[in-house]
């Protein structure tokens, strides 16, 4: 593989637990996400490790059969210890580096199911860098291919294989600084796009990049035009995403939810409103080569009191 062409001082090591400053909100998350169409399974997970605050987050989405399944256990009390294995697993879900950088395992378990998944990384993980959000000190993500199984309580088991997307940030963390942001994770057969657009303070700051086998080329530009649901929170539906990489290559991609269901809200609070961030597990469609994919989407919206 070429080295990262633009930060290559990732290492190893980005992949365990840093040194945290003296921040009350630095915090260091995992994050992984997976779609097989054939299969009718999709999902994300997180944990989010706030050292300061001694607390933990961890969230499970699992999408199938129109079903869903949701663990989320936010601000756990309990003390922080710098073993990266007791932090990243608790009764029921559980996070395993089996090769840094390249192999990761998750698990969960529940009453219904249980859900075994291993990520090979498949591109060169891009490292965003210092200063490329103010929602992270360091930020680096990767596509990968995820197989494994979901057996259920009645012994059947449904093998599991798609493209899914990792990322892994440490810093300090505030939703409601910004205004809003796009994210987005796009896994096609031979390459893969993943970026974040923030929009805050009168400023928009925006990077990403398009991966395949030979290299990771960041992208310059990006114009997003949403449309969204008539549900009751008025959630993204379906979006179109046109970008420019470093080399003036462009790139149409249109998205649209799997199955109606098949997003989460979250809300996050603070004295004068709120944040509402919906992640939801798509598929992706290029306009030039009409070349079909998967992956993720996400919207980040700020809402003050009047």
């Amino acid at each position: 593989m070429n080295r990262n062409e633009t930060n290559p001082t990732l290492t190893e090591a980005d992949d365990f637990l840093h040194q945290a400053t003296d921040e009350l909100k630095w915090r260091e998350s995992y994050y992984f996400n997976w779609v097989d169409l054939k299969n009718k399974v999709s999902g994300f997970s997180t944990i989010g490790i706030i050292p300061n605050e001694q607390k933990r987050e961890l969230v499970f989405i699992l999408f199938f059969d129109n079903k869903m399944e949701a663990y989320y256990k936010e601000n756990i009390s309990e003390p922080y210890v710098s073993d990266i294995n007791s932090m990243l697993k608790d009764g029921n879900l559980a996070y395993e580096i089996i090769i840094p950088l390249k192999r990761w395992q998750i698990h969960y378990k529940c009453r219904k199911f249980e859900l075994n998944l291993v990520f090979n990384t498949r591109f060169l993980p891009y490292n965003f860098g210092g200063g490329s959000s103010a929602s992270w000190h360091g930020h680096f993500e990767s596509s990968g291919l995820l197989t494994g199984f979901l057996r259920f309580k009645n012994g059947i088991t449904r093998e599991i294989r798609g493209f899914g997307q990792r990322d892994k940030s440490w810093g300090y963390r505030d939703w409601h600084q910004f205004d809003k942001w796009y994210a987005a994770h796009f896994q096609f057969d031979h390459w893969s796009c993943g970026f974040r657009k923030d929009y805050h303070q009168d400023r928009i700051d925006l990077s990403g990049f398009i991966s395949k086998i030979s290299a990771n080329k960041s992208i310059s530009q990006l114009e997003i035009d949403t449309i969204n649901d008539t549900d009751q929170f008025q959630s993204p539906l379906t979006s179109t995403y046109i970008i420019t990489d470093i080399e003036g290559n462009l790139l149409t991609i249109q998205s649209k939810r799997i199955e109606k269901h098949t997003f989460m809200r979250f809300i996050r609070t603070f004295p004068e409103g709120y944040t509402e961030l919906f992640e939801q597990m798509v598929i992706m469609k290029s306009l030039e080569t009409g070349e079909i994919g998967t992956g993720m989407t996400e919207y980040l919206r700020t809402i003050k009191n009047i």
